[in-house]
Parts: C-alpha cells; structure tokens; sequence
C-alpha cells in the first residue's frame, strides 16, 4: 500500500513517573522487530512513527538504529549527546546517530525516523 493516512493509524500514548504525555501513530515499520507495530506494510529498513508530546522526552539511548527527529509543529529544547543544549522549531531536523544519548522538551509534534527499523528493546533510559 503506498500511501498510508495518519488519520487511519491507531494511537498509541505514554504517561507515568518522569513522563509527560506522548501520543505516538507508528506509521512505517516493521512487526518482526516492533510488536505494537501494525501498520498495512513491514519494512526493516527504516521505521516512522508521528509524536505528539506535552512536556519533556526523558534522556534515551539506541544502540541500534541511527535516528532523526522532524518537528512538524511547535518547538522545544534538545540536548544531544554531550553538547549545550540547542533550542528547535517546526522545520528543523534532529540528527541523533546510535549510541548517543539525547533528550527533548517542548510542546511539539514531531516524525521520528529510525534507520534500520525500531525495535522494540533498543531504548535505554541514558
């Protein structure tokens, strides 16, 4: 199926302890290495998944993939790896190679992309 619609993806949220709300759409992916993946196609090349957040993504780390961040909307303040932390906007990119650990925080919507695909057990708080 080439096209998908965001609309038609199922949402998936996060809150607890040290979480603020998180509302995911895993759009591209793979059911092999992501269980709550469910999308119409599987691919493990790369993964996207569309993020809604409201308040601060806790410091994490994937060994696994390399990752990039798209604000759609809103904007917030990233800290990647051990740099000073650098304020972001709809528009701009976030490159987070593997291995580094990083955080955000903000009022933002945002498409994560994962090369090769997410996999479920790869995200360690940092």
């Amino acid at each position: 199926m080439p096209v998908i619609r965001l609309e038609e993806m199922p949402e998936i949220a996060q809150t607890g302890p040290g979480l603020d709300t998180i509302i995911m759409k895993k759009v591209i992916g793979s059911s092999k290495s992501d269980p709550s993946f469910t999308g119409p196609d599987d691919t493990s090349s790369l993964s996207i998944t569309h993020v809604r957040v409201w308040g601060q993504l806790r410091r994490t780390i994937c060994n696994e993939s390399d990752r990039v961040l798209f604000i759609v909307e809103g904007g917030g303040v990233a800290l990647v790896g051990y740099e000073p932390p650098q304020g972001f906007k709809s528009g701009d990119f976030i490159l987070i190679p593997k291995g580094t650990p990083y955080e955000c925080e903000g009022d933002f919507t945002y498409l994560v992309i994962n090369s090769p695909a997410y996999r479920e057990g790869t995200d360690f708080p940092a």
